[in-house]
């Protein structure tokens, strides 16, 4: 082109003439978008511009030539339209998405040109390309078509089923973009279904390109639901960008339900029900059992099991039984003996079907059960339940009531049953034979089934023992089949022995007897045989013999032969004679006696001895002296001789009749003094025999003794052989060495002569003396000549006279040295550091050892063995090579000094440690004599060496936080801990919580470990109880040296869990509400709390069980927490239909909580009573009823009932009848014929009927109106039809039943549970239509239901169902037989037959189906403790339905141990038999046990150990499983009265105080009440205090000196000091008194002993960590506590042992008080007493007895009874001063005086 345009402006200038082709004006140019490629190009256009718009006009001009016309053409005309004027036009339509598909061209050419005046063609063109803009014209578009998807039933929500949706827009941007969703159909269930189901989720893949997945939502089931067909729909555009405009198409996707073996198999008819007669042949098919997988999508075979327990039935092998093998039937046939009696007549037994795979049994099965009816057989006869039955009947007392009437014979039930159905089984019962006739008879006559037959006495006055015929008698009883008397029948004999009764009463010989006896007799003697007689038999006729009377004590009697013979010695001068009433009595029962009178005289005799008192009598008498100390004057009575007593002395007198006694006044006396050595054995005292002789006749006597102590003179001091010992010891001597004996002698005898060793001082503990006087090193010694080299001991010598005197010497021990002690460091552990950079030879540390013994001599050495290397990390080094560390350091032998031996490498070994030796070179014995030391040498560098922690924690923010849920176990290490030591660099192994005073972790809740840093829970954490939920402390990190540290603070942000349970209230909740209440009424409020904290503690309120969705449950808007129970929308209550609900109410926390976050809840029970109004009417059985009643009929003969019920309850529901109206109406008070019974809607004549068949029928009205408020009523029509009873009417007349004395027909031939089709009685009617006959029904509303039928032909009435003809329930039954003239029948006539059912013994007793009572389980009562027996408890009261003799009722107590009701309740309770009365059998105390569960169980006539009972819910928990009702379970509680007193366990215990007391609490005391409540509560008091000095003969009273707790009984100190009662004792009498009444108290002793601290002695002890401390020291004051000497050892204190060279943990030393003649000794005195039980010390290894106080104070002790001396002295002083004073003062004044005097005569001169 831009040639041609070269040609042609050649071709213009060639002319001479210049042409320019046209030029298109553009935007760059001239500002005009002439070429249109703004406006296309740049701008582009919508696809969806209309065909024929104009787009834009092309703009060309002609340069130099502005007159030019320039026309436009478009080389192409396919998409564009240009007109000549330049006008572009759309010339068709475009479409963005077919031009980038198809390659559509939309490349336009425009041609701009114009003709020359030479008519010269000049042209311009320009090209573009269109832009073409999208709009949403493209529907989003499915590819890939159809969609099909499949889903396992077992699969898991989430998966993803179908991932091959691809969608597809062709448009471009916005338009572009896909959703795609599950889109639902209105009204459409199915996609509504699978929306819920299904999920999409949607992937871009390019612009426009998008895949679509198909997830589960839910679970599916094959079983429920096989197929889905889900909706997905596609939106374009889903934003409505650019306009809003949207496309969106729909596809469908079909999705199967993959069945899985997750169902089990199912029967398809249960339950199996076949019926079969018994006796049926084996192998005869019944039925067939169908079963089928539940998984019908991939069934697999069933196999279906038999479960039959006893094979009486086959079920086959399963088939299956259709071609897709989903259904499989077993066949049931007969396979064993069918018994109908033995079944029961019914035969239930259990077929399993069982999944199969590849042949083996899955755990998929199911069971259902095969229910079999047996038909029965007459194939059983009646039979006797025994063969012979054996009575015995006592012989009938004629005066007895019961003798003269009819009565069943006591103590016989024979049985009788035939086990075939009803139909088959009525029975005839008779008596064959009897030797009496006539004397019995049998009853019942008749019977079905199953009858208990009784003998009836006809005459009970024949059965008379006294006559021998009929003592025994045999009487045959025969029971026959009705329906086959020949082949079934039985019989049994009933054996009958007559007894004899008691009616005798014994006889004696004489009307009275006498005897008489000396009183001298012997205990045994006989005195009388006396005896009856008793005509009767047996025990009636045995005797037995007793006693009554005044003084029967005094005799016994021979029960069986009546011989009197004396059982207590008799005294003339007490009783003379006995009168006495001897009895005989039978055995019998009632027992029968008589009695005569019984006189016995006493003859007197010389009886009494005389009678010393005292018995016996002590006196004493010094050696020597003839005066003796406490006079004896012995002392006799007789009571017969008075004073006439003649004594003697008759054995124990000295050779020479030293002791004197005078024979008529009994005084004693000596005739000379006595020695000591004169007495028996040396025994110390005679033993005098004085006779006391009476002067009667024989002359009686008796003896006493009189003992004699002859006192010992203490006057004889021990003395040691020598004043002083001396012993040479060495030091390393052993424990128990021999050091020295040293031995004293005392001339006097007994205790004043035994000597006793001690050492008393001066010892230091390390030595101790036996009682031979042997000195030895004692078990605790530490000898050592450093500390003491000598010891001066001094020795006591104490003889145990009173008082005792003393001897002493002194022992010089000396120790000797030996080289016997090791070596021993200063310190265990040398740290040195050293600089790497130092010479050799450089010294770095000094390690230093010494040793006690004089000769020692110490070398050093390191041990190579132990030196080890560590690096710079830590590790230790394991190689010598290149670096030998051993090397690195040596010692100096002597010095101990460490120094540098070779060079040192940081780098190389940073620590090295070892071990130095020091050994003593001079050690004996050849025993190697060391020590070790440990030494730490760091080799340093240069660099800093502050220890720093693991990040995050910085030197600016030294903390570590940490969050951590509460309840994490104890011990859950919560983090580490990590510092480091940059010396080495070490990890730092040493860390310690730095404690803060109220800061830190004050609960410790944490604990760190010193090692390891870990921080670890040392306590349970529990959010809702920390006071801080941010527990801070501070943990400090060492350097190894221990010279430099670092800390970090530790922040633990303790958080919540959902630990706690809602908790409400109440444990229950029972509420009310009226039935007529609706939504939205309040019903109630609950009420629960959560102990968590924010959303965990809040509480959302939930209902279920039967019937919650009638209630809805709403959280309240004013209180917090608190649920409100309203009633639900739509809910209507009915009492009637529901009186009920019995609801769970659950509390849950945690409501807005995410699946998978825990969720606490609780449940409590939730009963809503719903209360009754008034809102049912009574409503009548019919709403019209029928009447026949005859004119002839008596007064208030019973026409017939209405009836009608009210479903309301209580008098709501009670309904009173009244006639409202009658026509035609009564125009005479006699012509009111009609009346109602108000309670039971029974009409009846009122008026005589007489002439009212004129006016009948009779219309009435009746009203029923419930007793309600307000009061409803409902009404029915009754027609009433009388009949005038003439015989001249045409109606039938009958025969049978025959009217009585009334209107009414009664028969009573029937028994209860009659068999069916028993016949009653024959209705016979005769019509008066002549060829007539009758036909015969009963009149009834529902004949279905009647229990007895008639023949229409015959008349026969017969029973039509045998089970409801109950006595109990209904024993009369009203029929109204109808008689119907065949001929004509409107000829009707009616007879009313009223059958009364015989009872028959067919009910139990019970207490649970008593109409008039009802029983609690258990039903709870109370006795009161301490009642007499016999008080009454209960009354127990059953009911037997049955009517006499059948309703007798026995009662006794049952057992039974699994239902608590043990057999030893008889033991404290008794049942009467006949009453049920339940009383005591012994005094009940509640402190023993406290509640009963009494079993009483009624029933018809026919180990001991206490028990402990559960509590009350698990003991109705398990009363309830009893299902019997023939127990009454009574739970009987003993209350509490108060009838115990407080009681101590000890009645007297001593203590001590210390003078200036230490606490303030002495004594504990307690006193224990075994009652309840205040009952067992008790006061203390003190209530008496006495001081006792019994030296100084002092006894007051001092109230205040100590106060009780009269709560606790705690005994404190009621004065700051006690000195001035040093020496004496406090005695309390303190009581213990119950609560409530004062008068119930025990009292208790107390004393309390008054001590210095300088009085305390003690003993040592080695000391053992294996033993227990207090229970030794108990166990050695109980044995010292019981030696036979009184003296008293109080334990005071234990302490460590200290002697001069400091304490020894080694040794404890057990402090006391000493306590003699009551007062507490000094411990020199203490000292001496404690060497009394050396050998009871010494079994118990404890040694050194002595003062408690340090040695320092010895020298002072035994100076306390001169104390007051020195203060009298120190008196006497201060008065003598003062009177020098006054004497100074007065001389002084006189001398002044008398200087004045003379100066004034001086002056006179």
């Amino acid at each position: 082109m831009e040639m041609l345009l070269l040609v042609a402006g050649l071709f213009v200038v060639a002319n001479g003439q210049v042409n320019y082709a046209p030029v298109f004006d553009t935007v760059n140019t001239t500002g005009i978008d002439g070429d249109l490629r703004q406006r296309l190009v740049t701008q582009g256009v919508l696809e969806s511009v209309a065909i024929g718009t104009e787009l834009g006009k092309l703009k060309a001009h002609v340069p130099q030539n502005p007159n030019a016309v320039v026309l436009y053409e478009a080389l192409s005309q396919q998409t564009l339209d240009v007109k000549q004027d330049g006008s572009v036009l759309l010339a068709r339509p475009l479409d963005r998405e077919a031009a980038s598909s198809t390659g559509n061209n939309l490349k336009v050419i425009f041609v701009a040109y114009y003709i020359t005046n030479q008519g010269v063609r000049l042209s311009a063109d320009t090209s573009i390309t269109i832009t073409v803009l999208d709009v949403n014209d493209e529907v989003p578009t499915f590819q890939n078509l159809p969609y099909n998807a499949k889903v396992a039933e077992n699969a898991l929500i989430g998966t993803t089923l179908y991932s091959s949706i691809l969608v597809r827009d062709l448009d471009v941007g916005y338009y572009s973009e896909i959703q795609l969703s599950c889109y639902v159909i209105p009204d459409n269930q199915e996609s509504q279904s699978a929306c819920d189901t299904f999920g999409l989720n949607t992937r871009q893949n390019s612009q426009g390109n998008y895949t679509g997945f198909v997830y589960l939502k839910r679970t599916v089931d094959y079983e429920v639901k096989k197929g889905y067909t889900m909706t997905i729909k596609s939106i374009d555009n889903p934003s409505r960008l650019g306009g809003g405009s949207q496309l969106s198409s729909t596809i469908n996707i079909l999705i199967e339900v993959i069945d899985q073996q997750d169902s089990p198999p199912r029967f398809l008819n249960t339950p199996v029900t076949v019926t079969v007669y018994e006796n049926t042949p084996n192998g005869t098919r019944l039925g067939a059992i169908t079963a089928q997988d539940g998984d019908e999508g991939s069934p697999r075979p069933i196999k279906i099991v038999n479960k039959d327990p006893s094979n009486l039935f086959l079920i086959t092998p399963a088939e299956s039984i259709d071609s897709s093998n989903l259904r499989y039937m077993s066949q049931i046939r007969v396979l064993g003996n069918i018994d109908r009696e033995t079944q029961l007549a019914r035969y239930d037994f259990d077929v399993e079907a069982i999944e199969m795979e590849n042949g083996v049994e899955t755990d998929q099965r199911v069971t259902t059960k095969v229910i079999v009816t047996i038909l029965d057989e007459d194939d059983n006869i009646p039979k006797f339940e025994h063969p012979v039955y054996n009575v015995s009947v006592l012989e009938m007392d004629s005066s007895s009531s019961i003798a003269n009437s009819t009565t069943p014979l006591p103590g016989l039930t024979v049985k009788v049953s035939d086990p075939d159905d009803a139909s088959n089984a009525l029975f005839n019962i008779s008596i064959l034979s009897q030797p009496v006739p006539g004397l019995f008879r049998v009853t019942p006559t008749q019977a079905s089934q199953l009858a208990q037959a009784s003998l009836i006495v006809t005459d009970a006055k024949q059965l008379d023992y006294e006559n021998p015929n009929v003592r025994t008698q045999q009487i045959l009883l025969l029971a026959q089949d009705v329906n086959n008397p020949i082949n079934h029948s039985s019989t049994t004999t009933v054996i009958i022995n007559l007894e004899d009764s008691n009616d005798n009463t014994p006889v004696f010989q004489a009307s009275e007897y006498s005897a008489s006896v000396r009183e001298d007799r012997a205990v045994g003697s006989s005195i009388i045989t006396i005896t009856g007689s008793d005509r009767d038999s047996g025990e009636n006729g045995r005797l037995e013999y007793s006693l009554r009377g005044t003084g029967l004590e005094k005799f016994n009697v021979n029960p069986s032969t009546g011989l009197v013979t004396l059982a207590q010695a008799l005294d003339y001068e007490d009783t003379t004679s006995y009168q006495l009433l001897f009895r005989a009595q039978d055995k019998g029962s009632p027992s029968r006696e008589s009695a005569v009178s019984l006189t016995i005289s006493v003859l007197n005799y010389n009886d009494f001895g005389p009678i010393f008192s005292p018995d016996s009598y002590q006196t004493s008498v010094n050696e020597g002296e003839t005066n003796i100390l406490i006079p004896v004057i012995v002392k006799a009575r007789d009571r017969e001789s008075l004073d006439d007593i003649t004594y003697t002395i008759v054995a124990g007198n000295t050779v020479d009749n030293a002791f004197i006694l005078n024979s008529r006044t009994g005084v004693l006396s000596l005739s000379r003094g006595l020695n000591y050595e004169e007495t028996p054995q040396r025994r110390g005292y005679f033993r005098l025999i004085v006779q006391a002789t009476d002067a009667d006749v024989p002359p009686q006597s008796a003896n006493t003794t009189i003992d004699v102590l002859i006192i010992d003179k203490n006057n004889h001091d021990p003395q040691f052989l020598q004043s002083q010992y001396t012993a040479q010891i060495s030091e390393g001597s052993a424990p128990g060495s021999f050091v020295k004996t040293v031995s004293a002698t005392d001339q006097d005898f007994g205790s004043n002569g035994n000597i006793s060793y001690y050492i008393w001082s001066g010892g230091l503990d390390h030595f101790t003396i036996d009682q031979q006087g042997q000195v030895t090193v004692s078990g605790g010694a530490a000898l050592d000549v450093d500390n003491v080299r000598r010891y001066d001991i001094t020795i006591h010598a104490r003889d145990k006279g009173s008082p005792p005197r003393t001897g002493s010497t002194t022992l010089i021990v000396t120790l000797t040295d030996s080289n016997n002690k090791d070596p021993f460091f200063s310190k265990q552990v040398y740290i040195g550091s050293v600089q790497e950079t130092v010479s050799i030879g450089t010294s770095v540390i000094q390690v230093r050892a010494n040793d006690t013994d004089s000769t020692k001599s110490l070398q050093y050495s390191i041990d190579r063995l132990s030196i080890i290397a560590k690096s710079t990390d830590g590790t230790q080094i394991r190689t010598y090579y290149p670096y030998d560390f051993r090397e690195a350091f040596e010692i100096e032998p002597t010095s101990g000094v460490i120094k540098v031996k070779s060079a040192l490498s940081r780098d190389s070994a940073a620590e090295i440690d070892f071990n130095v030796i020091v050994k003593d070179v001079n050690a004996e014995n050849n025993k190697e004599q060391t020590a070790k030391a440990l030494v730490l040498i760091t080799i340093l560098g240069s660099a800093d060496l502050t220890p720093y922690f693991a990040p995050p924690w910085t030197v600016t923010n030294p903390t570590y936080y940490y969050t951590l849920p509460e309840e994490v176990a104890i011990g859950t290490v919560t983090s580490t801990l990590i510092a480091t030591d940059p010396k080495g660099p070490f990890q730092i192994t040493n860390f310690q919580e730095v404690a803060e005073p109220n800061m830190g972790d004050v609960g410790d809740y944490f604990s760190v470990n010193q090692t390891t840093g870990q921080i670890k829970v040392n306590r349970r954490l529990d959010y809702e109880n920390l006071n801080s939920k941010l527990v801070r402390f501070r943990v400090r990190a060492f350097s190894r040296d221990g010279t430099r540290s670092v800390d970090a603070n530790i922040t633990i942000q303790v958080q919540d869990i959902n630990d706690n349970v809602p908790e409400f209230t109440q444990a229950k909740y029972t509420v009310t509400v009226s039935e007529d209440r609706v939504y939205p009424y309040q019903i109630a409020t609950v009420f629960a709390r959560d102990r968590d904290s924010g959303s965990y503690s809040e509480i959302e309120y939930s209902l279920s069980g039967q019937g919650f969705d009638k209630f809805m449950i709403l959280k309240s808007t004013n209180e917090v927490g608190v649920g409100l129970i309203l009633i639900g929308d739509g809910t209507i209550l009915d009492h009637e239909t529901t009186p009920e609900y019995n609801l769970l109410l659950t509390a849950q926390d945690n409501p807005s909580a995410q699946s998978s976050e825990v969720r606490q809840r609780s449940s409590v029970p939730l009963t809503i009573k719903v209360t009754d109004i008034n809102d049912n009417p009574p409503v009548f059985s019919s709403s019209e009823y029928s009447f026949l009643t005859v004119e002839s009929y008596d007064l208030n003969t019973n026409i017939g009932e209405v009836r009608a019920t009210d479903l309301d309850s209580g008098v709501n529901g009670e309904i009173d009848y009244t006639i409202v109206s009658v026509e035609p109406a009564p125009r005479t008070p006699e012509e009111d014929y009609f009346g109602i019974s108000s309670e039971s809607g029974m009409l009846y004549s009122k008026n005589s009927l007489r002439g009212a068949s004129a006016k009948s029928p009779y219309r009435l009205v009746i009203q029923a109106q419930d007793r309600g408020i307000p009061v409803l009523i409902s009404s029915c029509i009754v027609n009433i039809n009388v009949s005038s009873g003439q015989l001249d009417n045409g109606k039938p007349i009958w025969i049978s039943p025959r009217f009585g004395d009334s209107n009414v027909v009664t028969i009573m031939n029937i028994t209860e549970h009659a068999d069916l089709g028993t016949a009653v009685i024959r209705a016979l009617a005769v019509p008066r239509t002549p060829g007539a006959s009758i036909e015969y029904s009963i009149l009834s509303d529902n004949e279905d239901v009647s229990e007895f039928v008639i023949d229409k032909d015959t008349g026969i009435v017969t029973v039509a169902r045998n089970r409801t003809l109950d006595r109990e329930k209904q024993e009369t039954h009203d029929l109204i037989l109808l008689a119907t003239d065949t001929l004509n029948r409107t000829l009707q006539s009616t007879r009313l037959l009223s059958i009364k059912l015989q009872d028959i013994n067919d009910e139990d007793p019970s207490f649970k189906n008593c109409p008039d009572r009802q029983y609690d389980i258990p039903t709870e009562t109370s006795v009161r403790e301490s009642e007499p027996v016999g008080t009454v408890v209960y009354t127990a009261r059953a009911c037997d339905l049955d009517l006499s003799p059948y309703n007798s009722v026995q009662y006794s107590f049952f057992t039974d141990d699994s239902l608590y009701c043990f057999s030893n309740i008889s033991q404290s309770f008794r049942v009467d038999a006949s009453t049920g009365v339940i009383t005591t059998n012994q005094v009940l105390d509640r402190e023993s046990q406290g509640t009963y569960l009494i079993c009483v169980q009624a029933k018809k006539p026919g180990t001991r150990r206490k028990r402990e009972l559960p509590s009350k819910q698990e003991l109705e928990t398990k009363l309830q499983q009893y299902t019997g009702d023939d127990v009454l379970f009574l739970l009987v509680s003993v209350s509490d009265v108060n009838d115990n007193k407080p009681t101590f366990s000890l009645t007297s215990d001593y203590t001590y105080i210390f003078a200036y007391p230490t606490k303030d609490n002495v004594y504990q005391l307690t006193a224990s009440d075994p009652d309840i409540g205040d009952k067992g509560r008790v006061r203390y008091s003190i209530i008496q205090s006495q001081y006792i000095n019994t030296a100084k003969r002092r006894n007051i009273s001092v109230f205040d000196a100590f106060k009780i707790n009269t709560e606790t009984g705690q005994i404190s100190v009621g004065f700051q000091a006690y000195k001035y009662f040093i020496g004496g004792y406090f005695e309390l009498t303190i009581k213990g008194e119950d609560y409530l009444r004062s008068e119930m108290y025990s009292t208790y002793k107390l004393k309390i002993y008054i001590g210095e601290k300088s009085s305390q002695v003690r003993v040592v002890m080695a000391s053992d960590s294996s033993r227990n401390q207090q229970q030794f020291v108990d166990d050695l004051e109980r044995s010292l506590n019981g030696s036979p000497d009184s003296v008293l050892y109080i334990p005071t204190d234990t302490r460590y042992h200290v002697t001069a060279t400091g304490t020894s943990a080694n040794q404890i030393d057990i402090c006391f008080f000493v306590v003699r003649n009551n007062r507490v000794v000094d411990s020199y005195d203490g000292t001496a007493a404690l060497g009394d039980v050396q050998s009871i010390l010494t079994s118990k290894n404890v040694y050194s007895p002595g003062p408690c106080e340090p040695a320092t104070t010895k020298t002072l002790e035994g100076w306390s009874a001169f104390w007051w001396v020195l203060v009298a002295f120190a008196i006497f002083m201060f008065v003598i001063i003062v009177i020098l004073i006054f004497a100074v003062i007065v001389l002084y004044n006189d001398y002044k005086d008398s200087m004045q005097a003379r100066t004034t005569v001086h002056i006179v001169h």
